[in-house]
């Protein structure tokens, strides 16, 4: 048994495929399993795949249908075989470090759930971010005493799990939707006693392309599948009974998810998409009282700018604003 299952599902990256894969293989840790899953892609991205299966044998390579990221994550999940799940996008690369430091860390400190810190990457710019968790570094967490937890990325790619502890979970990721890590990594933070933060150390390099799902211009999906994962995870959070002791937070969540971030990216792509008012909508229907919201005063200055322009639709000036920053980006280089 490898200790480690690093799972990539697979569709249209060849431009990007063979990076992610060096970096698996760079990795100081040598005990782990590569699950490659080519989800039907039609570009040379399976020939890819097997051209690596034959010449290492801790990779193997899944040819099916194509059934979306989330199916592709549930098929290398039922091929696992290691202790530990990595799941890592296949147009992004990680830190030779990466799968050392995390099962290190998870052996020590017996950890369910491992979070460290993500390095985002603007394709066009290069311009390099590093993704901070608003978390309390290298210490055991719960939810019940830590529901800030809910404020981690939602991202499966910035985690290892232990696989024992997912398989008990009975999760999925849910199959023909968008943001699938939102409906899903929330969940598991009620389950764990033993959630280990690895700050100030970033192992993940996520690409951020235009032509990528989350960053596409398809609005009515993503409002859709957006809205759809926050309220399944209320309801989750109800079935658990642990909402009451959550619904701050649980507020804050939906109010980034379901109004702040997907509100920022339209006004910059179409500010006069009828989407804006439909999340502005949504989140004032599910939380009327959501500007007394405690967490929305500890936003960044920047944020909270960003907030009030857009609670009083001053579109023009957010796009000014990222303007003005893209322009300070180039100057520096």
């Amino acid at each position: 048994m490898a200790k480690v299952s690093v799972i990539i599902p697979i569709y249209k990256v060849e431009a990007y495929l063979e990076k992610c894969i060096e970096s698996v293989l760079a990795q100081t840790e040598t005990d782990w399993e590569m699950i490659l899953v080519d989800d039907g892609s039609p570009d040379h991205s399976g020939a890819i795949c097997d051209a690596y299966a034959a010449k290492d044998m801790r990779i193997q390579v899944i040819h099916k249908q194509n059934g979306g990221l989330s199916d592709a994550r549930n098929t290398g999940i039922e091929k696992a075989t290691g202790t530990y799940l990595f799941f890592l996008d296949s147009d992004d690369h990680i830190h030779p470090r990466l799968l050392e430091r995390t099962i290190d860390a998870a052996e020590q400190t017996r950890s369910d759930l491992v979070i460290f810190d993500i390095v985002s990457v603007e394709s066009e710019t290069g311009r390099q971010d590093v993704m901070e968790e608003r978390l309390p570094r290298n210490q055991i967490m719960s939810l019940k005493e830590q529901p800030e937890l809910l404020f981690a990325n939602p991202s499966a790619c910035n985690k290892l799990f232990r696989r024992a502890f997912w398989s008990a979970s009975g999760v999925h990721f849910p199959v023909g939707r968008h943001y699938e890590d939102l409906a899903t990594i929330p969940k598991l933070y009620g389950m764990s006693d033993r959630i280990l933060y690895l700050g100030g150390e970033p192992l993940y390099y996520y690409m951020m392309r235009e032509g990528s799902i989350m960053h596409g211009k398809q609005y009515q999906k993503n409002f859709e599948d957006r809205t759809r994962a926050l309220d399944d995870l209320a309801t989750y959070y109800k079935e658990k009974k642990l909402y009451e002791q959550c619904q701050q937070e649980l507020a804050f969540l939906t109010f980034e998810n379901g109004y702040f971030i997907p509100s920022k990216e339209i006004v910059l792509g179409d500010k006069e998409s009828p989407y804006l008012q439909a999340f502005r909508t949504y989140i004032y229907e599910r939380y009327p009282e959501i500007e007394k919201n405690p967490y929305i005063k500890g936003m960044s200055k920047k944020d909270r700018i960003l907030y009030q322009l857009l609670r009083r639709k001053q579109y023009d000036a957010m796009i000014l604003l990222s303007k003005l920053r893209k322009c300070a980006d180039k100057l520096k280089q």
